[in-house]
């Protein structure tokens, strides 16, 4: 990642169409999140005024200024299957800008040792390479970022990276009116939180590899990464010992089957099957 970049902070800042702890989902759009009050958590609160010096505009139009200080972030639940619902959490609004502009940063610097998240066609090309050639292994982890601990993050990015996260990420979740601190890092909701384990994946695994004298490429999407067979039981060790479990469903080292990021292959023929998401 290199130093923690000053400029950017503020500039590359953004809002998706996710609803925050102050705004639902009906009131959601981007645009709305720069006008009127803005939630934000203490430990961030200081960082407004950076933003209000690096970026003229909002001083001058008045953006976060009118701030309400909240606790953290907001629990909700969203369907995954038939019988599971996934947590997600609404961020505090400032907290969701800065958090943008670090996903955004580490996309970027990603994308220099080529990994590309805006695409995720790459890992689905590797995984059919894989399935023909044998050579490339597709891993899925288990509940992966509810896995980012923030020991883990301590421990593998710079001090310097873990501390702004630190202040810019929810401490504490509200669960029905009860509000509970946690030694998850981040929430499916915060702005970083998938490009952050994307990043922790790559470093993990391209270390692996190279300290396992293992040649070849690597590819991570999220919890969809991909490496040489050659050491992929080793890697699968090394991401135990920091934490995250191995999907066996959705892993595969041997055979002429392989499955990353939606797509199924087999000896090099889509077999992607079809879901049926709601009655017809």
């Amino acid at each position: 990642l290199g130093p923690l970049p000053d400029e950017w902070l503020p500039s590359s800042g953004a809002f998706t169409g996710g609803a925050s702890t102050s705004r639902s989902r009906l009131r959601s759009h981007p645009a709305n999140k720069y006008v009127g009050q803005a939630d934000v958590t203490a430990e961030a609160e200081y960082l407004v005024d950076v933003i209000h010096h690096e970026v003229p505009l909002f001083r001058e139009r008045g953006v976060f200024y009118d701030l309400r200080v909240v606790e953290g972030a907001s629990l909700f639940t969203v369907p995954k299957k038939t019988d599971i619902d996934r947590c997600a959490c609404k961020e505090p609004d400032v907290n969701m800008f800065l958090q943008k502009g670090v996903g955004n940063h580490i996309r970027r610097s990603l994308l220099k040792v080529g990994i590309n998240l805006n695409d995720q066609s790459i890992n689905r090309r590797l995984a059919h390479s894989g399935s023909v050639t044998g050579e490339l292994a597709t891993l899925d982890l288990s509940a992966a970022s509810d896995s980012v601990t923030c020991s883990l993050v301590l421990a593998l990015l710079p001090y310097e990276w873990y501390l702004y996260l630190d202040d810019i990420r929810s401490p504490r979740i509200e669960v029905d009116g009860v509000t509970f601190r946690t030694e998850l890092f981040s929430t499916m909701g915060n702005g970083f939180t998938f490009e952050l384990e994307s990043l922790l994946f790559y470093a993990l695994a391209r270390a692996t590899m190279y300290f396992e004298g293992v040649r070849g490429v690597v590819s991570v999407y999220g919890d969809d990464i991909i490496c040489p067979v050659e050491g992929a039981d080793m890697l699968i060790w090394v991401l135990s010992y920091f934490g995250f479990e191995t999907n066996p469903d959705k892993t595969f080292t041997a055979g002429s089957f392989r499955e990353s990021c939606g797509g199924h292959y087999y000896l090099g023929e889509d077999v992607t099957p079809f879901y049926l998401k709601k009655e017809a």
